[in-house]
């Protein structure tokens, strides 16, 4: 229930949002000709991290979706992450995280030009996530000597936005500040998540 109040309020401040800034590019475009309707098109992207020694540490993830309009985007993507740490005092720990997710992203502000004079197209967008991850015990407490525990899934409702700069035609690269309002108590991550990836129109 608690979850729900959260979602509802969050879409709610999004509507509101978006009405007031509607109503404000409406106002700075009165005077310009009506604008070119633009059609929707298909883009791939994600986002790569790397890190070795002592501690490895891989975070793989791959974005395909479709940008419906102006505004407003759907996609899934596919997670996988690898860790290797060798300062457990009960030696070796190897694991690996794998998943995926749906989302949706909308432009809260789809262009600052229509507001201030800036080089560039860049704005503010919305984004709201479900996201599912396998993953065990020990990535949790891998000091935890019992290594008999099974794999079990997370459940994430992730809601939050950022900055994106449109780099080329249908191409853009974005920061994300992303909450957990689903999280539990087995879950390692923690919250608020910076995420920084691209996409490529295709």
């Amino acid at each position: 229930m608690r979850i729900a109040k959260v979602v509802l309020s969050f879409i709610f401040f999004i509507l509101i949002t978006i009405h007031q800034v509607d109503a404000q590019e409406n106002k700075n475009i009165k005077n310009k000709s009506k604008e070119e309707t633009k059609e929707s098109y298909l883009f791939w992207g994600g986002s790569l991290w790397l890190g070795f020694g002592t501690y490895t540490y891989v975070d793989v993830n791959v974005v395909f979706g479709t940008q419906l309009t102006e505004r407003l985007s759907l996609g899934l993507s596919g997670k996988y992450q690898y860790y290797n740490d060798k300062r457990s005092i009960y030696g070796n720990f190897e694991t690996s995280v794998y998943g995926g997710s749906v989302f949706s992203q909308f432009a809260v502000v789809k262009d600052f030009r229509n507001f201030i004079k800036v080089k560039g197209h860049s704005g503010i967008i919305a984004h709201v996530e479900y996201e599912f991850l396998n993953t065990e015990y020990n990535y949790l407490y891998f000091n935890d000597p019992d290594i008999n525990y099974d794999r079990y899934w997370l459940h994430n409702i992730l809601i939050g936005g950022g900055y994106f700069q449109q780099i080329g035609r249908g191409s853009k690269s974005y920061i994300l500040l992303l909450w957990n309002v689903n999280e539990t108590g087995n879950n390692s991550y923690t919250y608020p998540q910076l995420r920084i990836g691209f996409s490529i129109a295709i």
